[in-house]
């Protein structure tokens, strides 16, 4: 199957996410923040990167706006459920702006997220 990079701050997201994508065949390495999903990304290829947009040392803005110039980058998903002060809307408009592939509002269910995962592959392969 695909080996997808999951990043987020929550960790009770990534254990959950995780499950549902190794459910549903993939290989996933989870990576706590946009810096450290950085890192990962520098010493392994992905087919696809499933980004939080809010996080601490490196945000997914950042990571998509680092992203879009790179040549054959894996193609990414950007998620949010926003905060107190910023809509998830807006956050999930800019993401699509830095040309994420597909954006996604949390909270997510498992037929959600494996379906985004399959679409986005697709077009991938397509």
């Amino acid at each position: 199957m695909s080996k997808i990079l999951l990043i987020d701050d929550d960790p009770q997201v990534l254990n959950i996410f995780k499950q549902y994508l190794s459910k549903a065949g993939h290989t996933v390495t989870t990576a706590c923040n946009g810096l450290q999903g950085m890192r990962l990304l520098a010493r392994d290829s992905f087919d696809l990167i499933i980004t939080d947009i809010l996080m601490p040392e490196c945000d997914g803005l950042e990571l998509l706006r680092t992203l879009r110039t790179t040549p054959d980058r894996p193609r990414i998903i950007a998620i949010s459920g926003g905060s107190s002060f910023i809509s998830p809307m807006l956050l999930l408009d800019l993401a699509g702006k830095l040309q994420a592939d597909k954006i996604l509002p949390k909270p997510l269910d498992y037929e959600t997220l494996t379906q985004a995962v399959w679409d986005t592959l697709a077009t991938q392969c397509g």
